[in-house]
């Protein structure tokens, strides 16, 4: 359930499946027979990149990217061949983002500014001064009076402590007909009178517009009766659908101008109170509530709202838009380095507006990317393609040379190890019962992708994308039954790397090779005693061929 780790130290073990780890020192200087360094890339293959030397959440050092391009990678055009294709490049560099945002919204009530009225006692409403939705109530005025025999007993009992002279019974009684409902100017007229109160007003705590009477003269309420709703317009929410384009660019406090045709003399300033979490799958937009002053009391709930919202022209690093180059690896952008070299590099991006697109990772100011050339038009396979013909075969092999001899460096063997991880993972989530993270999958998903550039035209190619087309099977789907395929599929297209390739690399690393005898479906997994991720058919050990005869007669049944 990782990508393939490697050491800052030359005798590190992966610290999940205890494979050999391969010793990779990041120094901030130039490497032998290379340029600057231009940045750092994270060590796990993701995209994020370090202007200076770092680490990684588990310690490994961010690995150095120089400003000529290491064997393998990038590729040089002639520049007859620039003209014919019509390369056209641009610099990044700061831009301002600033614009106007149009959008459309309703005026609402303000939720925060709504109160409730319920009953605390038994009794019959008396007096009963708001008749109906809509009547205006002031703070402290008079809603109704109420008649309770409850309220009456302890009220008689408040005065008798207090003829007494007992404080200690005053204190406890006062508290009981506050726990009733008595409001505290109403015992406060009763301890200054020392007259029963029988009919007790209830006055309104705030003031606002009746929004729902649930009471009438002469009804009788309990505890827990809905009497009113009160609520208070002197502040409304503008509630605005904002394309989900455009959501980046907002956030809480923005200034927003408003346009409300049916109240020309409403305030036509608001600003940006809360950006609700979710999008409309219909219409594409979010919903943004914006609060604004109505202490003149023109706005009305369901009114119309035109919106502008004002951005500011804060400046960031950015691209033309159609320099970004999507696929199933993420975002990335091909930078020219000058003399007709090229080579693609990821980038994270951030929001995109006037044609131009926010790098926050991958790209420098001022460097150079293309904009438009017909090899950017085509798809992830034929991007793939073209960089190599372009390039040759830049992992050093043709179609005839034999797997163990394309991978010579003890890196790109790394790099490979991304996608017998895996199956590793795969491996692991079938036979202890949880679910693959997607997430996990996107490093070997990237590295395969760069190999398959690198390895075009080569016997490697179709494992690494078969590999990949397996791994990228199970992105929208993590149930059991799509892993168990993946990993069907993704150790076919291993196979031949496996038993070919570097056999004595994975059996040095402890891994053993299971295959099923009737359905030919294979897994690898550590140690030897088998666990069929697939069930309980019976398997087989193929044993790893001897690298100097390739004997691959050794194998024994293995019962399940």
């Amino acid at each position: 359930m990782h990508p393939h780790y490697i050491s800052t130290d030359a005798d590190g073990t992966c610290p999940i499946c205890g494979m050999d780890l391969i010793p990779a020192k990041a120094t901030p200087t130039a490497g032998k027979g290379k340029g600057d360094v231009l940045y750092y890339k994270n060590p796990m293959g993701l995209a994020d990149t370090s202007p200076v030397p770092k680490k990684d959440s588990m310690g490994m050092d961010y690995i150095p990217v120089y400003d000529e391009p290491a064997a393998g990678s990038g590729i040089t055009v002639p520049s007859e061949m620039l003209q014919t294709m019509g390369v056209r490049t641009a610099r990044a560099q700061y831009a301002s983002f600033g614009r106007t945002v149009r959008a459309y919204g309703n005026v609402q009530s303000n939720e925060r500014t709504e109160s409730a009225s319920t009953s605390r006692l038994e009794g019959w409403i008396e007096s009963l001064t708001v008749r109906a939705e809509g009547d205006a109530v002031r703070p402290g005025a008079l809603l109704y009076r109420i008649y309770s025999p409850d309220l009456i007993a302890a009220q008689k009992d408040y005065l008798a402590s207090v003829k007494i002279g007992n404080d200690a019974r005053i204190a406890s009684v006062r508290q009981r007909l506050r726990s009733l409902g008595m409001q505290p100017a109403t015992i406060a007229q009763l301890a200054s009178t020392g007259q029963l109160i029988e009919r007790v007003p209830v006055y309104a705590e705030t003031g606002g517009i009746v929004k729902s009477l649930d009471i009438r003269e002469g009804d009788y309420v309990k505890p827990g009766t809905p009497v009113l709703r009160l609520q208070s317009y002197s502040d409304v929410w503008v509630i605005a659908s904002v394309a989900e384009k455009d959501l980046p660019f907002i956030d809480t406090g923005l200034p927003v101008s408003l346009s409300i045709p049916s109240a020309p003399e409403a305030a036509g300033k608001g600003q940006v109170d809360y950006i609700y979490p979710t999008i409309d799958p219909k219409t594409r937009t979010a919903q943004v509530r914006i609060l604004v002053d109505n202490a003149s009391g023109a706005l009305r709930p369901g009114a119309y709202a035109d919106i502008s919202f004002d951005l500011g022209g804060e400046a960031r690093l950015s691209v033309p838009s159609e320099a970004v180059l999507r696929d199933s690896s993420g975002a990335h952008v091909v930078v020219a380095l000058g003399d007709g070299k090229f080579d693609a590099r990821a980038v994270q991006t951030g929001v995109s507006a006037q044609g131009l697109t926010e790098i926050l990772q991958g790209v420098r100011a001022d460097e150079e990317v293309v904009a438009s050339g017909q090899f950017l038009l085509d798809s992830e396979v034929s991007l793939r393609e073209g960089l190599a013909k372009l390039s040759g075969p830049t992992a050093g092999g043709n179609p005839d040379t034999p797997l163990d001899e394309l991978v010579t460096d003890s890196g790109t063997l790394a790099e490979i190890d991304h996608l017998t991880d895996m199956a590793l993972y795969f491996y692991e989530a079938l036979t202890e019962g949880y679910q693959i993270d997607p997430t996990f999958l996107a490093p070997a998903i990237q590295t395969g992708d760069a190999l398959g550039v690198r390895f075009s035209g080569t016997r490697l190619a179709p494992v690494l994308e078969g590999a990949v087309t397996a791994l990228m099977s199970t992105t929208d789907a993590t149930d059991e039954v799509t892993t168990r395929n993946a990993l069907a599929a993704l150790m076919t297209a291993l196979d031949p790397w496996l038993m070919e390739g570097a056999p004595a690399h994975y059996r040095d690393a402890g891994l053993a090779f299971y295959r099923e005898t009737e359905t030919g479906r294979a897994w690898l997994q550590q140690g030897s005693e088998p666990t069929n991720p697939y069930g309980t058919a019976q398997a087989e050990k193929i044993a790893w061929p001897d690298p100097m005869n390739m004997n691959m007669s050794d194998m024994s049944e293995v019962p399940q």
